[in-house]
Protein backbone atom coordinates (compact mmCIF):
# COMPACT_ATOMS: atom_id res chain seq x y z
CA UNK A 1 0.00 0.00 0.00
CA UNK A 2 1.37 3.42 -1.01
CA UNK A 3 0.20 6.76 0.37
CA UNK A 4 0.94 9.92 -1.65
CA UNK A 5 1.56 12.98 0.53
CA UNK A 6 2.29 15.85 -1.86
CA UNK A 7 5.75 15.28 -3.27
CA UNK A 8 6.36 12.36 -0.91
CA UNK A 9 5.11 8.82 -0.86
CA UNK A 10 4.91 6.44 2.07
CA UNK A 11 4.94 2.69 1.57
CA UNK A 12 3.14 0.68 4.23
CA UNK A 13 3.70 -3.03 4.34
CA UNK A 14 1.35 -5.32 6.20
CA UNK A 15 2.71 -6.77 9.43
CA UNK A 16 3.51 -10.45 9.51
CA UNK A 17 2.01 -12.56 12.26
CA UNK A 18 5.40 -12.63 14.03
CA UNK A 19 5.75 -8.84 13.90
CA UNK A 20 2.21 -8.38 15.15
CA UNK A 21 2.87 -10.77 18.04
CA UNK A 22 6.05 -8.90 19.04
CA UNK A 23 4.28 -5.54 18.81
CA UNK A 24 1.22 -6.62 20.76
CA UNK A 25 2.74 -8.87 23.42
CA UNK A 26 6.28 -7.53 23.91
CA UNK A 27 6.65 -3.92 22.80
CA UNK A 28 3.23 -2.54 23.78
CA UNK A 29 3.19 -3.93 27.36
CA UNK A 30 6.74 -2.74 27.93
CA UNK A 31 5.98 0.81 26.78
CA UNK A 32 2.76 1.02 28.78
CA UNK A 33 4.29 -0.40 31.97
CA UNK A 34 7.31 1.88 31.61
CA UNK A 35 5.08 4.96 31.40
CA UNK A 36 2.98 3.73 34.32
CA UNK A 37 6.13 3.36 36.43
CA UNK A 38 7.25 6.87 35.53
CA UNK A 39 3.86 8.29 36.53
CA UNK A 40 3.67 6.35 39.81
CA UNK A 41 7.19 7.09 41.06
CA UNK A 42 7.17 10.75 40.02
CA UNK A 43 3.75 11.58 41.47
CA UNK A 44 4.60 9.72 44.68
CA UNK A 45 7.84 11.68 44.98
CA UNK A 46 6.14 15.03 44.34
CA UNK A 47 3.42 14.25 46.89
CA UNK A 48 5.85 13.12 49.58
CA UNK A 49 8.09 16.14 49.08
CA UNK A 50 5.12 18.48 49.49
CA UNK A 51 3.67 16.50 52.38
CA UNK A 52 6.89 16.21 54.40
CA UNK A 53 8.38 19.55 53.27
CA UNK A 54 11.65 17.84 52.46
CA UNK A 55 13.10 18.37 48.95
CA UNK A 56 15.33 15.29 49.23
CA UNK A 57 12.53 12.83 50.00
CA UNK A 58 11.95 10.05 47.50
CA UNK A 59 9.46 7.14 47.46
CA UNK A 60 12.04 4.80 48.98
CA UNK A 61 12.69 7.05 51.99
CA UNK A 62 10.13 5.18 54.11
CA UNK A 63 11.59 1.78 53.28
CA UNK A 64 9.14 0.96 50.48
CA UNK A 65 11.77 -0.30 48.05
CA UNK A 66 13.73 -2.20 50.67
CA UNK A 67 10.59 -3.87 52.00
CA UNK A 68 9.53 -4.80 48.48
CA UNK A 69 12.98 -6.18 47.69
CA UNK A 70 12.95 -8.32 50.84
CA UNK A 71 9.45 -9.61 50.05
CA UNK A 72 10.41 -10.51 46.49
CA UNK A 73 13.61 -12.24 47.62
CA UNK A 74 11.70 -14.18 50.27
CA UNK A 75 9.21 -15.38 47.65
CA UNK A 76 11.99 -16.39 45.25
CA UNK A 77 13.70 -18.43 47.93
CA UNK A 78 10.86 -20.12 49.82
CA UNK A 79 7.61 -19.93 47.84
CA UNK A 80 6.58 -22.07 44.83
CA UNK A 81 7.47 -20.76 41.40
CA UNK A 82 4.45 -18.64 40.49
CA UNK A 83 4.33 -15.35 38.59
CA UNK A 84 1.86 -13.86 41.08
CA UNK A 85 3.57 -14.79 44.36
CA UNK A 86 6.66 -12.60 43.92
CA UNK A 87 4.71 -9.36 43.21
CA UNK A 88 2.22 -10.16 45.96
CA UNK A 89 4.98 -10.75 48.51
CA UNK A 90 6.79 -7.56 47.46
CA UNK A 91 3.57 -5.56 47.81
CA UNK A 92 2.80 -6.94 51.28
CA UNK A 93 6.27 -6.34 52.72
CA UNK A 94 6.42 -2.86 51.21
CA UNK A 95 3.32 -1.93 53.19
CA UNK A 96 4.74 -3.61 56.29
CA UNK A 97 7.89 -1.49 56.00
CA UNK A 98 5.92 1.74 55.68
CA UNK A 99 3.63 0.74 58.53
CA UNK A 100 6.63 0.17 60.80
CA UNK A 101 8.16 3.49 59.76
CA UNK A 102 4.95 5.38 60.50
CA UNK A 103 4.59 3.62 63.86
CA UNK A 104 8.12 4.60 64.87
CA UNK A 105 7.62 8.16 63.64
CA UNK A 106 4.57 8.76 65.82
CA UNK A 107 5.73 10.69 68.90
CA UNK A 108 3.11 11.90 71.41
CA UNK A 109 0.41 11.28 68.87
CA UNK A 110 1.98 13.45 66.16
CA UNK A 111 4.28 13.05 63.16
CA UNK A 112 7.15 15.34 62.35
CA UNK A 113 9.22 15.56 59.21
CA UNK A 114 12.44 14.63 61.01
CA UNK A 115 11.07 11.60 62.86
CA UNK A 116 9.29 10.31 59.74
CA UNK A 117 12.42 10.49 57.60
CA UNK A 118 14.67 9.01 60.30
CA UNK A 119 12.19 6.19 60.94
CA UNK A 120 12.21 5.41 57.24
CA UNK A 121 16.00 5.25 57.24
CA UNK A 122 15.96 2.86 60.23
CA UNK A 123 13.35 0.57 58.67
CA UNK A 124 15.17 0.62 55.33
CA UNK A 125 18.38 -0.42 57.09
CA UNK A 126 16.64 -3.29 58.87
CA UNK A 127 15.11 -4.66 55.66
CA UNK A 128 18.45 -4.24 53.86
CA UNK A 129 20.09 -6.40 56.54
CA UNK A 130 17.31 -8.99 56.26
CA UNK A 131 17.79 -9.00 52.49
CA UNK A 132 21.50 -9.68 52.98
CA UNK A 133 20.58 -12.74 55.07
CA UNK A 134 18.33 -13.95 52.23
CA UNK A 135 21.21 -13.54 49.78
CA UNK A 136 23.51 -15.60 51.98
CA UNK A 137 20.94 -18.38 52.18
CA UNK A 138 20.29 -18.45 48.43
CA UNK A 139 21.89 -20.75 45.90
CA UNK A 140 23.75 -19.05 43.00
CA UNK A 141 20.83 -19.43 40.57
CA UNK A 142 18.30 -17.80 42.88
CA UNK A 143 20.85 -15.21 44.01
CA UNK A 144 21.34 -13.99 40.44
CA UNK A 145 17.58 -13.62 40.06
CA UNK A 146 17.33 -11.59 43.27
CA UNK A 147 20.20 -9.28 42.29
CA UNK A 148 18.81 -8.73 38.78
CA UNK A 149 15.33 -8.01 40.18
CA UNK A 150 16.79 -5.41 42.56
CA UNK A 151 18.32 -3.53 39.61
CA UNK A 152 14.87 -3.03 38.07
CA UNK A 153 13.79 -3.38 34.46
CA UNK A 154 10.96 -3.91 32.00
CA UNK A 155 12.36 -6.86 30.05
CA UNK A 156 9.68 -9.21 31.40
CA UNK A 157 6.74 -6.85 30.93
CA UNK A 158 3.43 -8.45 30.02
CA UNK A 159 -0.25 -7.59 30.13
CA UNK A 160 -0.67 -9.44 33.43
CA UNK A 161 1.86 -7.07 35.03
CA UNK A 162 -0.09 -4.08 33.76
CA UNK A 163 -3.36 -5.44 35.12
CA UNK A 164 -1.72 -6.07 38.51
CA UNK A 165 -0.20 -2.58 38.77
CA UNK A 166 -3.02 -0.54 37.21
CA UNK A 167 -5.54 -0.50 40.11
CA UNK A 168 -3.00 0.82 42.61
CA UNK A 169 -1.83 3.48 40.17
CA UNK A 170 -5.34 4.67 39.30
CA UNK A 171 -6.52 4.78 42.92
CA UNK A 172 -3.39 6.50 44.20
CA UNK A 173 -3.12 9.06 41.41
CA UNK A 174 -6.80 9.96 41.47
CA UNK A 175 -7.01 10.58 45.23
CA UNK A 176 -3.68 12.42 45.38
CA UNK A 177 -4.82 14.75 42.62
CA UNK A 178 -8.06 15.37 44.49
CA UNK A 179 -5.92 16.26 47.52
CA UNK A 180 -3.79 18.72 45.54
CA UNK A 181 -4.96 21.74 47.55
CA UNK A 182 -4.37 19.95 50.85
CA UNK A 183 -0.86 19.14 49.66
CA UNK A 184 -0.33 22.86 49.02
CA UNK A 185 -1.42 23.60 52.58
CA UNK A 186 0.80 20.85 54.04
CA UNK A 187 3.78 22.27 52.17
CA UNK A 188 3.27 25.58 54.02
CA UNK A 189 4.26 24.03 57.36
CA UNK A 190 2.52 22.56 60.39
CA UNK A 191 1.58 25.86 62.06
CA UNK A 192 -0.01 27.37 58.96
CA UNK A 193 -1.79 24.10 58.15
CA UNK A 194 -3.27 23.92 61.65
CA UNK A 195 -4.47 27.52 61.40
CA UNK A 196 -6.27 26.60 58.18
CA UNK A 197 -8.01 23.68 59.90
CA UNK A 198 -6.11 20.81 58.25
CA UNK A 199 -5.73 17.54 60.16
CA UNK A 200 -2.01 17.19 59.54
CA UNK A 201 -1.46 13.68 60.87
CA UNK A 202 -4.44 12.24 59.03
CA UNK A 203 -3.58 13.88 55.72
CA UNK A 204 0.07 12.87 55.94
CA UNK A 205 -0.89 9.28 56.62
CA UNK A 206 -3.24 9.29 53.64
CA UNK A 207 -0.58 10.75 51.34
CA UNK A 208 2.06 8.28 52.56
CA UNK A 209 -0.35 5.33 52.17
CA UNK A 210 -1.38 6.35 48.65
CA UNK A 211 2.22 6.96 47.59
CA UNK A 212 3.16 3.55 48.97
CA UNK A 213 0.27 1.93 47.12
CA UNK A 214 1.37 3.40 43.78
CA UNK A 215 5.07 2.66 44.25
CA UNK A 216 4.55 -0.82 45.64
CA UNK A 217 2.22 -1.78 42.79
CA UNK A 218 4.93 -0.83 40.30
CA UNK A 219 7.97 -2.11 42.23
CA UNK A 220 6.24 -5.45 42.70
CA UNK A 221 6.29 -6.13 38.94
CA UNK A 222 9.36 -4.18 37.74
CA UNK A 223 11.85 -4.36 40.59
CA UNK A 224 13.48 -1.32 42.18
CA UNK A 225 13.75 1.73 39.92
CA UNK A 226 15.97 4.35 41.51
CA UNK A 227 16.05 8.15 41.44
CA UNK A 228 13.02 8.85 39.24
CA UNK A 229 10.88 9.76 42.24
CA UNK A 230 13.52 12.20 43.45
CA UNK A 231 14.67 14.17 40.43
CA UNK A 232 11.52 14.35 38.29
CA UNK A 233 9.45 16.38 40.82
CA UNK A 234 12.27 18.91 41.03
CA UNK A 235 12.48 19.17 37.26
CA UNK A 236 8.73 19.71 37.08
CA UNK A 237 8.81 22.21 39.95
CA UNK A 238 11.50 24.25 38.21
CA UNK A 239 9.35 24.38 35.07
CA UNK A 240 5.85 25.12 36.40
CA UNK A 241 6.25 26.01 40.09
CA UNK A 242 5.23 24.34 43.37
CA UNK A 243 1.42 24.43 42.95
CA UNK A 244 0.33 20.79 43.10
CA UNK A 245 -2.60 21.55 40.81
CA UNK A 246 -0.03 21.68 38.02
CA UNK A 247 2.91 19.91 39.66
CA UNK A 248 1.23 16.51 39.92
CA UNK A 249 0.19 16.29 36.22
CA UNK A 250 3.53 17.76 35.12
CA UNK A 251 5.45 15.23 37.21
CA UNK A 252 3.34 12.42 35.75
CA UNK A 253 4.00 13.46 32.15
CA UNK A 254 7.67 14.21 32.68
CA UNK A 255 8.26 11.01 34.63
CA UNK A 256 6.57 8.85 31.99
CA UNK A 257 8.55 10.50 29.18
CA UNK A 258 11.90 10.40 30.96
CA UNK A 259 11.59 6.77 32.01
CA UNK A 260 10.45 5.75 28.51
CA UNK A 261 13.52 7.44 27.00
CA UNK A 262 15.74 5.77 29.60
CA UNK A 263 14.27 2.33 28.88
CA UNK A 264 14.80 2.88 25.15
CA UNK A 265 18.47 3.58 25.85
CA UNK A 266 18.66 0.43 27.95
CA UNK A 267 17.41 -1.62 24.99
CA UNK A 268 19.53 0.00 22.29
CA UNK A 269 22.89 0.97 23.79
CA UNK A 270 24.17 -2.62 23.82
CA UNK A 271 23.21 -6.01 22.48
CA UNK A 272 21.68 -6.99 25.84
CA UNK A 273 19.07 -5.37 28.05
CA UNK A 274 20.66 -3.09 30.67
CA UNK A 275 18.76 -2.85 33.97
CA UNK A 276 17.07 0.54 33.98
CA UNK A 277 18.27 1.56 37.45
CA UNK A 278 21.86 1.57 36.21
CA UNK A 279 21.07 4.25 33.63
CA UNK A 280 18.83 6.30 35.93
CA UNK A 281 21.55 6.33 38.61
CA UNK A 282 24.31 7.36 36.20
CA UNK A 283 22.15 10.14 34.76
CA UNK A 284 20.60 11.33 38.02
CA UNK A 285 23.69 11.34 40.27
CA UNK A 286 25.13 14.59 38.81
CA UNK A 287 21.71 16.23 39.05
CA UNK A 288 21.39 15.06 42.65
CA UNK A 289 24.76 16.63 43.50
CA UNK A 290 23.55 19.93 42.04
CA UNK A 291 20.24 19.58 43.89
CA UNK A 292 21.97 18.80 47.17
CA UNK A 293 24.12 21.91 46.88
CA UNK A 294 21.12 24.02 45.96
CA UNK A 295 18.91 23.00 48.89
CA UNK A 296 21.66 22.72 51.50
CA UNK A 297 20.51 26.01 52.97
CA UNK A 298 16.87 24.91 53.40
CA UNK A 299 13.62 24.48 51.52
CA UNK A 300 13.50 26.31 48.16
Amino acid sequence: MVLFLGRYSLTITSLSSEDFFVLLNIRAPRIILCMMAGVALSVAGASLQSCLRNPLVAPYILGQSQGAAFGAALAMLFLPNCMYLIPASALVFSFIAVGLACSLARVRGEFSTVTTVLSGVIVAGVFTALLSIIKLASDPYRLSGIVFWMMGGFHKSCWDDILMALPGLVIGFSILYLMRYRLNVLSMGSNDAKLLGVNINRDRLIVIALSTLMCSSIIAVTGIIAWIGLIVPHMARSLIGPDNKYLIPASAGLGASLLLITDTLCRTLTTYDIPVSIITTLVAAPYFIYLLRKVAGGWN
